[in-house]
């Protein structure tokens, strides 16, 4: 009879692990720590030190990228590096930056479009929405909408993928609309290997859910008032 301890770790390997080899798990968990070292930059790190730390990062991100050429996580975290190490030291390399992120984050589509729950096509919706258009670089928000909508038929129940949508049709002016995948990402749960992230994502979508409701009121506000010469001030009943 096996010892208790060598049945459980048996267990635990055969039900956390399910048809994934070693390669594959050894990249997902490094590209898990290198994840949460982004996150403790990005939320705890003043930003004056952000570039500097995002700079080194990167370096040991490209690396894993490098060592696993057709995994798509690695890739994946390396333009979401890029980006945020672009924002912070903005300057004539920023653009070229978020140009490669590009690049790489199609490339992880094209291995696997569901790597990290759908985060190539979130980061593309939100490059294409930010960024400014043609000459200056490639913003355009019919393609914004079509990469955060892809998202979504991925995981239409995730935080980031109703999140962005719902920022993003809250720019476009439809807040209505806006409101419900706001309100989706808000009763979406975090993430247990997520929590800083996520519980800082939460915060945003308190935000963003304020900022379409009173916009949804100053558009009911406004018809009210509209209207009310023609209804009266009783709407109208005799």
């Amino acid at each position: 009879m096996k010892p208790f301890h060598l049945v459980l770790g048996l267990l635990v390997l055969l039900v956390s692990d399910p048809g994934k080899s070693q390669a594959e798990s050894t990249v997902h968990e490094t590209v898990r720590r290198l994840e949460d070292e982004w996150a403790e930059i990005f939320y705890r790190l003043p930003p004056n030190q952000h570039a500097e730390k995002f700079k080194g990062l990167l370096a040991r991100v490209h690396s894993v990228s490098e060592r696993y050429p057709k995994e798509a996580d690695p890739l994946v975290l390396e333009a979401i590096v890029l980006c945020t190490y672009a924002a912070a030291d903005i300057g004539l390399s920023s653009l070229s930056k978020v140009g490669k992120a590009r690049e790489l984050l199609i490339k992880a589509i094209d291995i696997d479009p569901r790597a990290m729950e759908g985060s190539a096509y979130v980061t593309l919706g939100n490059l294409y929405y930010r960024l400014p258009g043609w000459p200056i670089s490639f913003g355009d928000d019919d393609s914004a909408r079509q990469y955060l909508e892809a998202a979504l038929k991925l995981y239409p129940n995730a935080l980031d993928s109703n999140y962005f949508y719902g920022d993003f049709l809250l720019q476009q002016g439809e807040h209505e609309k806006a409101l419900g995948y706001l309100e989706k990402a808000e009763k979406a749960p975090i993430r247990p290997y997520m929590v800083l992230s996520d519980t800082k994502l939460k915060e945003e979508v308190r935000q963003a859910l304020t900022a379409a409701r009173e916009k949804r009121n100053d558009h009911g506000d406004f018809f009210s008032s509209f209207l009310q010469p023609f209804f009266g001030d009783d709407g109208g009943k005799p």
